[in-house]
């Protein structure tokens, strides 16, 4: 007895199937099925990888597709307006043969391009063009036949399945299912009987096993969001065994609920058991399923084609001609090394692309940056491992010499290896679409690519716990320090709720590797010599970054699987800061008739490396970050080659190993040492530390004896950060190779170095580009300042992130000009000597209503703009009038500033202006600048919280005043909240004590507002006062505690005390008691009680 799925839905039916088209074919070999069906909704994204799963199970695969036409026309979108029609039905489109496929792929890309409307529709027009090799079955219950049957209209009914039949004679089937409503069933039966059209059984599988029904309805629940029944009790839900009866409980108005329906892949004898159920006892409906899969011949798949657009001429000649043009401008224009080495390494790179057949895909990249550069879009100097080519350099694609700065090209293509390499490009982020669009233009055959995001790491955790409906406090408290699913199920933090909830961590275990949601790739786009849908199905996005366009042409695969395809993924990057960049050369071009070349610049220039070793970073490129800009303090930058090191030191884990070791050599705290003298050459420039995965390339290969692709392989390995143990294949030939220069020891041990610092190590190629944009960005804040900091903020839109730079533009004494309605453009503008505020600057005033305001001037009064404002279809509401007036942005002699506009300045503007009023100034007197911080001490400050950061045991507090931002450190249950102001205790770079600028009560008893409003305390010269007593825990469980204490004249003093003088301090050191101690100064300076006097 055999039987054949013919409607089956993966988890590419997203959000209503569960599977993976492996676990619904395993499902089928399992239940002794020789074939099985995928037709998942409206999208083909599944059928590769359901292909694949089907060779290994030796199952039979048919392809297909649960498609949606529209009832009426794919053009047709009435039901917009008309609630009595329907947008779209279901039908179940099977592909016969490889011309079945073809015009499958076909219909599928006419219905997401332009029958989409809610879903991707085809038509009967369409369906009949391409209706060669397709085998059709009716559909479920929201079928086009079903529907009329519901209505009453069996004559449209049969029209429509003579209509069909006419057009798939025997290809076309009319469809039944054990849970249609038995009168269903019984029409759709007794119509194809009169009709002589063959009916099938179809199980309608949404999940591959029946223990799986719980997990498919928990995904139904979270995808449709139902509400909870307001009587429901969460603690009596959470007695019920039966994960089905909780839900029922908690959501019993729920309206899709699989519970009650076998929608998995069933036997024969079970689905044949289900229909007899259901009064239907006939066997030919479950024959014809195999007579179908016997129909299905095979298909083809595509594997490592070649598919880039060629020249037509010879494309490896031509890369050949262009890479020596290109070589032949160099020596005209720099200050030549010697034409052997470069010429030498060209005829390598050209060898070894030409064996590839990759010279196609250079010259495609090349066309796309140089028509980029042609049309004066910003591209960025290189980025990633690019940037060690020669050929990339020589054809304009990077702007970085590789041999100047001793890059490898075998980082970027290994001989051994078989996959493209990648070559990504940055573009100013705003006219990356027409880069886009000249792919297009060009070549026709482009297309972006999909992307899927899976159930995973604390996401997963919150989905599952939604399902249960755990009070959200319980959810966030658990999660607020942990990131990925593995920390949570680690973590103690999350130990009382893992207890208190298993089920969450059941569900979420089990939903785990799901397809959530599916969208568009970012960046990467596929160019084809060929139509695509040829290889790979076709849809459409709508373009997260492009809203006018309407949707784009997307391939239906993955990265991934396109590659394995053979269709080639070109990076086009948008970078904010080349935008910058751009805007800064066009003012300065504009304000000084300069023309910058960046390119020529000199990377010598010591007052560029001042400023960034002085820590003023914001704006430049990479560094703005608390943690990189603390580096180059720390490392005191003055030449390129310590900005590149930067990239790669900043790195999680770098800085407490090799990086250590980097800044104690630079500043000669360690003497400089190499393994061995022919290291030297290629570690000089980093004082002997190993830091870029090319350094160890070269180690393998000049010390160890291996070859470039073994070494590539190592720094594949590295570079992954995958387990150490992976180095073990390549251990023995280093050690062996190594040990003819160097002893097995220090082989050995440099090995282990490698193993240790795996992860940490960076790719220099990279490093150098992007400090080359770093390099860039800070000569010009520093030569042209007013032009940089303008194009910052016009670029940037984040609230919290333009209010530094506000901050910053203060600092380097440039004038910010308020908005006005007669003065202001949309955006920050330059005007004169200064940076205006643009009116879509403002709170509740958008780019239209600015543009509306700007339309409609000048205005001569406030009475003017009002009565401007006030006509009907003005576009300026009252809400965009209110906020002008609250920043004086509307200004007049008939409507003068009130003098309180400053208090509205950072809620509308984000302009850092606090008001104190009641605080007396003597009060914030004492308050220390952010600009004048020091990490080591005890002092007030006085700010607004702009954020908090969690992790596990420690909150990082970030604080922003007029002069700057600092973040500080507190613990993970901190009550501080954001948008607050605070005076802030600090010790030693962690909060001691705080209060809101709103609590402070002079006549309370809070021991920090005490000291604030106090001249001096009333205590003996050698006396402390206790403000704050911190204890805390070490991780060998002993208690230790830091404290802050004031002397009789305010002089403020951190110190710690360790677990054996902790107990004598619980007694003597309570905040507000008065103590004498001897102090003693530990090696870091901290401070430490020694003895209680």
């Amino acid at each position: 007895m055999s039987f054949t799925h013919l409607h089956v839905h993966s988890y590419y039916s997203t959000m209503d199937g569960l599977n993976s088209p492996a676990e619904l074919v395993k499902a089928a070999k399992d239940v002794g099925q020789t074939a099985i069906a995928i037709t998942d909704h409206g999208t083909l994204s599944s059928h590769r990888e359901f292909q694949i799963a089907c060779e290994e199970y030796g199952i039979k695969p048919i392809l297909g597709v649960e498609a949606y036409i529209s009832p009426t026309d794919r053009f047709d979108r009435s039901s917009k307006t008309d609630k009595s029609i329907q947008a779209y039905n279901h039908i179940i489109l099977l592909a016969k043969n490889k011309t079945g496929l073809k015009n499958i792929h076909a219909l599928q890309e006419i219905a997401w391009n332009e029958g989409f409307y809610h879903k991707p529709r085809i038509d009967m027009e369409v369906l009949k063009e391409h209706a060669e090799g397709i085998i059709v079955l009716s559909g479920c219950l929201n079928g086009l036949v079903v529907k009329a049957i519901e209505k009453n209209e069996f004559k449209e009914a049969k029209l429509i399945l003579k209509d069909f039949s006419k057009t798939f004679g025997e290809d076309f089937y009319v469809e039944t299912q054990a849970h249609n409503p038995p009168e269903i069933n019984k029409a759709l039966l007794d119509l194809a009987d009169e009709l002589k059209i063959k009916a099938v059984a179809t199980g309608d599988c949404h999940f591959a096993k029946e223990e799986d029904r719980i997990l498919e309805e928990a995904m139904l629940i979270i995808s449709t969001n139902p509400k909870m029944d307001k009587d429901a009790d969460f603690d009596m839900s959470r007695q019920m065994n039966n994960m089905i009866d909780r839900f029922n409980y908690l959501y019993p108005q729920r309206k899709i609920t699989f519970q009650d329906y076998n929608l998995f892949v069933q036997s024969r004898e079970q689905i044949e058991a289900d229909f007899k159920k259901a009064g239907i006892d006939r066997t030919d409906i479950f024959d014809n399923t195999v007579s179908i899969a016997e129909k299905v011949t095979e298909y083809d798949f595509h594997r490592g084609l070649d598919l880039l657009p060629t020249p037509k001429s010879d494309p490896n000649q031509k890369l050949s001609e262009m890479a020596f043009k290109g070589l032949e401008r160099l020596r005209l224009t720099k200050a030549w090394l010697g034409n052997d080495v470069y010429e030498q390494r060209l005829d390598e790179e050209l060898y070894i692309i030409r064996e590839k057949n990759f010279a196609s895909y250079f010259l495609v990249v090349a066309d796309m940056v140089n028509w980029a550069k042609e049309q004066g879009i910003m591209v960025g100097p290189g980025r990633g491992s690019a940037a060690g080519s020669l050929v990339c350099y020589l054809l304009g694609i990077t702007d970085v010499d590789p041999i100047e700065y001793n890059l490898l090209f075998f980082r970027f293509i290994n001989p051994e290896r078989n996959d493209f390499p990648d070559i990504d490009t940055d573009f100013e982020d705003r006219r990356r679409k027409e880069v886009k669009d000249y792919l297009k233009k060009k070549f026709k055959h482009v297309a972006s690519i999909s992307t899927f995001t899976y159930f995973k790491d604390k996401g997963v955790v919150r989905d599952a716990a939604r399902a249960f409906m755990v009070p959200l406090t319980d959810v966030n408290k658990a999660l607020k320090s942990v990131d990925t699913f593995e920390d949570y199920v680690e973590s103690p933090n999350t130990k009382e709720f893992r207890m208190k909830y298993p089920e969450v961590t059941w569900l979420a275990e089990r939903l785990r590797g799901k397809i959530r949601s599916v969208g568009v790739h970012a960046a990467g786009v596929v160019v084809a010599k060929n139509d695509i849908r040829n290889y790979a199905p076709m849809e459409s996005r709508e373009d997260p970054q492009d809203k006018v366009s309407g949707r784009i042409p997307v391939v239906g695969y993955d990265m991934d699987t396109v590659a394995d395809i053979g269709l080639i993924k070109l990076d086009v990057l948008g970078l904010k800061t080349l935008s910058v960049i751009s805007d800064t050369l066009k003012s300065i071009k504009e304000r000084h008739n300069k023309d910058i070349n960046l390119s020529v610049l000199s990377f010598d220039d010591p007052e560029v490396y001042k400023v960034l070793s002085e820590g003023y970073t914001k704006g430049i490129f990479q560094a703005e970050a608390t943690p990189y800009t603390n580096l180059l303090i720390k490392m005191g930058v003055d030449k390129f080659e310590d900005l590149a090191a930067s990239n790669a030191l900043v790195r999680p884990g770098a800085m407490n190993t090799v990086g250590a070791s980097y800044i104690n050599r630079k500043h000669g705290k360690e003497a400089v040492e190499y393994v061995h003298s022919m290291m030297k050459e290629f570690t000089e420039n980093t004082y002997g530390v190993i830091i870029y995965q090319e350094q160890v390339m070269q180690a393998c290969v000049h010390l160890g004896g291996m070859s470039w692709s073994e070494a590539d392989k190592v720094r594949k390995i590295i570079g992954k950060k995958k387990d150490a143990k992976e180095f073990d294949q390549f251990k023995d030939k280093f050690i062996d190779g190594a040990s003819k220069h160097i002893s097995k020891k220090k082989a050995e041990s440099l090995w282990h170095d490698f193993e240790a610092h795996a992860g940490y190590s960076f790719n220099r190629s990279h490093a150098v580009a992007y400090s080359m944009l770093s390099y860039y960005t800070a000569w010009l804040k520093h030569y042209y300042p007013l032009e940089f900091m303008f194009s910052v903020l016009k670029n940037e839109n984040d609230k919290n992130a333009r209010t530094e730079y506000l901050i910053e533009a203060k600092r380097l004494g440039l004038k910010i000009m308020l908005p006005h309605i007669n003065e202001s453009d949309v955006y920050f503008s330059l005007q004169k000597d200064g940076i205006r505020f643009g009116l879509a600057e403002i709170k509740f005033i958008s780019d239209s209503i600015a543009n509306k305001i700007m339309e409609k001037r000048p205005y001569t009064t406030y009475a003017d703009f009002i009565d401007k404002a006030s006509k009907k279809g003005s576009g300026i509401n009252s809400r965009a009038v209110a906020s002008l007036n609250a920043i004086g942005g509307a200004a007049f002699d008939d409507n003068p500033r009130s003098g309180k506009e400053k208090d509205n300045y950072y809620e509308y503007l984000g302009i850092p202006t606090f008001s104190l009023e009641g605080i007396p100034p003597r009060i914030k007197s004492q308050a220390r600048p952010i600009v004048d911080f020091d990490p080591v001490g005890s002092f007030p400050m006085f700010g607004m919280v702009k954020s908090i950061k969690r992790g596990t045991g420690w909150a990082r507090i970030e604080l922003v005043d007029e002069t700057g931002s600092i973040g500080l450190f507190h613990n993970e249950q901190t009550q501080i909240e954001t948008n607050q102001m605070y005076f802030i205790l600090v010790g030693d770079n962690r909060i001691a004590r705080y209060i809101k600028v709103s609590d402070i009560n002079p006549n309370g008893s809070d021991l920090f507002v005490d000291y604030l409003y106090r001249k001096q305390y009333d205590i003996a010269q050698d006396e402390y006062i206790v403000i704050d007593f911190t204890p805390y825990r070490t991780k060998a469980g002993k208690t230790m505690a830091h404290i802050v204490m004031s002397n009789k004249d305010k002089e403020l003093k951190r110190v710690i005390v360790f677990p054996a003088k902790y107990s004598m301090a619980l007694a003597k050191m309570r905040p507000g008691m008065k103590c004498k101690v001897e102090l003693a100064t530990l090696d870091d300076g901290t401070l430490m009680v020694k003895e209680f006097k």
